[in-house]
């Protein structure tokens, strides 16, 4: 239809073989109203009709980066999109677009239909610019940081259900152990460690979609798992810098990013909250868990964390432990979105390594990951008002 029609302004970098720029502008929602080398290009002089710049670059190259730069400075009414179609899908380069201004990146290398995926995230990129969203904010997948500042919570029985509601919510998975010493997701899920992001971390050379992918283990629901080290020595392994480009690089093939987090702020969990579009703060009923809730949430408010984006999940609501709800209220400021009630079956299904959301699709703890799944697609970034009644009663256990 005519009024998808999508104008770009293509600069190409002497890389590029032409044959392949007239394959990822094929696509018939793409009109090309003019193509330069990006040698030549001036940002300040970009075609009229055109609604989005489209950079087709083969390598990682300063003047690419620069006029990135230049653009997003000086037309700053275009969104500009990467085609990169370097060998290996240089994840370095993938960064340092975004930090130079970049909109969106299509790896080349990892799609096999790049007409179709350049075509939709140029509309993406469009329909962004349009509705004043920053692209900071919305590109590509949301990334999901479940956050318990005790361990025993049941933060890890949270992440994997929720991140399997998410699926089942129609949405593209991925799931992140980052508990690095003791991470469980593994036995939760029933799934065989032979690869995890120990590996990931130490294979060598650089980092593209589709090497991670090779290293997510599937799971029968349809999410796909990157598991936590196979011992504690090797966490070491994987730094802050490892994860900003793991990151960005699973928000390019997935919908959503659950990261399952150790207890406490260390410096992976802190880049994984600073990476994340929205939080799932996971606390327990009894006083010495309440407590560390109230600091954890005082510490996002410290690192400037939007209040809106948290969820709190409160785990063994109907405990008789002498701490009511309206004490919880007052004790974390806010009223939890979730409450989790205790159930015997959710200890059956952590020794069955299946999750309660499978394995008990009519149970109330079921209804309620998929009720919490539910409130982060329909309502993304809205969460947290502090006034809201709970969304669901279930039941789960303290373990995590």
């Amino acid at each position: 239809m005519a009024s998808a029609l999508i104008r770009a302004f293509v600069a190409m970098d002497d890389a590029i073989d032409p044959t392949l720029l007239s394959t990822i502008s094929s696509d018939p929602g793409i009109d090309v109203v003019e193509v330069i080398a990006i040698s030549s290009a001036d940002a300040g002089e970009l075609a009229g009709a055109a609604e989005v710049v489209l950079v087709a670059c083969g390598e990682h190259s300063t003047a690419t980066l620069e006029f990135i730069s230049r653009v997003s400075r000086e037309r700053s009414d275009r969104p500009v999109v990467v085609a990169f179609a370097g060998e290996g899908s240089n994840s370095g380069f993938l960064r340092e677009a975004f930090d130079f201004g970049a909109d969106d990146v299509v790896m080349l290398g990892a799609t096999d239909n790049p007409a179709a995926d350049t075509f939709f995230a140029l509309q993406k990129a469009v329909a962004r610019r349009h509705a004043g969203v920053p692209a900071e904010e919305e590109r590509g997948g949301k990334l999901i940081c479940v956050l318990g500042p005790k361990g025993g919570i049941g933060k890890t029985l949270t992440s994997a259900n929720l991140a399997i509601g998410l699926v089942q919510a129609g949405q593209r998975v991925a799931l992140v152990d980052l508990d690095l010493q003791f991470g469980d997701l593994g036995l939760a899920l029933s799934l065989q460690p032979e690869r995890t992001i120990y590996d990931l971390a130490t294979s060598g050379g650089s980092l593209d979609t589709a090497k991670v992918r090779d290293y997510l283990t599937p799971h029968k629901s349809g999410v796909e798992v990157l598991l936590a080290p196979l011992r504690p020595d090797q966490a070491s392994s994987i730094d802050v810098d490892f994860l900003k480009e793991l990151y960005a690089l699973l928000r390019l093939t997935h919908d959503y990013i659950v990261v399952d987090t150790a207890p406490g702020f260390s410096p992976e969990v802190i880049a994984t909250i600073d990476a994340s579009s929205s939080m799932c703060m996971v606390g327990m009923l009894d006083a010495p868990s309440l407590k560390n809730t109230k600091i954890g949430l005082e510490t996002l408010d410290l690192m400037g964390y939007p209040r809106d984006r948290i969820r709190l999940l409160l785990n063994r609501a109907d405990t008789s432990v002498g701490i009511s709800h309206a004490d919880v209220v007052a004790i974390l400021g806010r009223a939890p979105d979730v409450l989790v009630p205790s159930q015997r079956d959710i200890v059956r299904s952590i020794n069955a390594g299946e999750p309660i959301i499978l394995s008990g699709k009519r149970s109330e703890p079921a209804k309620a990951f998929t009720a919490l799944a539910e409130l982060f697609v329909k309502s993304e970034g809205t969460a947290g008002s502090g006034d809201a009644r709970p969304v669901r009663s279930v039941r789960l256990t303290g373990r995590s």
